[in-house]
């Protein structure tokens, strides 16, 4: 099962310093892997933005938007999916 998403939102909040920034520097599309449903896998193909950070004393220049509860700094595997093989190990380790 395929799923392709993108983000709605205008602007998205710079990991180092906190600030908002709305100047996209570029799109790129991720693969994320995700739960399997009814037994058959799910990808998604999320289309992301990177964009530049304003703030002059910033560290980064650009960053990547990260979707909160579905991404996370590169990550090929959905939140949920990542958090699985340790829940799963915690309960059959008891």
């Amino acid at each position: 099962m395929r799923i392709t998403a993108l983000v709605a939102a205008d602007t998205s909040r710079c990991p180092g310093c906190g600030t908002q920034s709305h100047r996209v520097h570029d799109r790129y599309r991720r693969r994320l892997a995700d739960v399997a449903t009814g037994g058959r896998p799910v990808t998604i193909y999320l289309t992301v933005r990177r964009f530049r950070c304003g703030e002059p004393s910033c560290a980064r220049r650009t960053f990547a938007e990260q979707v909160e509860g579905l991404s996370f700094r590169y990550g090929r595997r959905s939140q949920l999916q990542q958090a699985m093989p340790v829940a799963i190990g915690r309960l059959l380790a008891g």
